[in-house]
């Protein structure tokens, strides 16, 4: 089989790889401009990676090829329902896909780690401070958090869009998606980072989708937020 034939098998792709010249994953997301504006390090050796809805695994795939230590890469959906299999054989990946729940996350499972990717996520879930939490709860101290996540600016009032705000989507009313449940002021992400006990440290924007990034300082929590948050068992 190959390059080309490889790529057709795979029926639905997410994320844009060109694997050769002209050999390009017809993928919904345009996975190069992301990481473009997310800033990763560039040398990444000696870091543990936890990348959260990797679905076809390119941001994965490109912190192993930066020499990360280890790379764990999850999605909701299981590998044989995504490229992740054929972008790991075209790329020479040792990555296994993890067939997980973010809700389902324990650093007793996992370990904690220095990098944690959140990317187009967020929205999807019912609960997304819930999913902060454990996200919190999976990084060390110092850790680096990025996040990117649809935000509502620009269909709002400027005057309204500087207020932390979410809105809901019910049933599959954006873009005909039922998984999509949340959008966000920038100031909401920002806002519910730092109530997450997350340092914001920079955002930046690509049309409706905000780009964020966040510092775990502390490893210890307030015991009121502790307990409002149904953390303490």
């Amino acid at each position: 089989m190959n390059l080309q034939e490889m790529v057709d098998s795979v029926p639905v792709w997410y994320h844009k790889f060109e694997f050769a010249p002209g050999i390009v994953t017809p993928g919904s997301r345009n996975s190069q401009s992301l990481l473009d504006q997310l800033d990763l390090p560039r040398d990444m050796s000696g870091l543990r990676v936890l990348d959260i809805g990797a679905r076809d695994g390119f941001f994965s795939f490109e912190c192993e090829r930066r020499g990360a230590a280890e790379v764990v890469p999850i999605d909701y959906f299981p590998a044989e329902q995504t490229g992740f299999p054929v972008a790991k054989n075209i790329l020479g990946s040792q990555l296994n896909l993890v067939h997980e729940n973010v809700y389902n996350l324990t650093p007793e499972k996992y370990g904690q780690f220095d990098i944690v990717l959140f990317l187009g996520v967020l929205y999807h879930l019912p609960d997304p401070m819930r999913a902060l939490d454990i996200v919190f709860g999976m990084m060390k101290s110092p850790a680096w958090l990025y996040l990117e996540t649809v935000v509502i600016d620009d269909d709002l009032p400027r005057e309204i869009a500087r207020r932390p705000m979410m809105q809901f989507y019910p049933s599959s009313s954006k873009n005909s998606d039922f998984t999509n449940y949340w959008g966000m002021t920038e100031a909401c992400v920002v806002a519910i980072l730092e109530e997450c006990d997350l340092s914001f440290v920079s955002k930046s924007r690509e049309g409706e989708r905000g780009i964020f990034t966040a510092m775990k300082r502390a490893q210890q929590r307030g015991y009121y937020t502790e307990i409002a948050r149904g953390l303490i068992k």
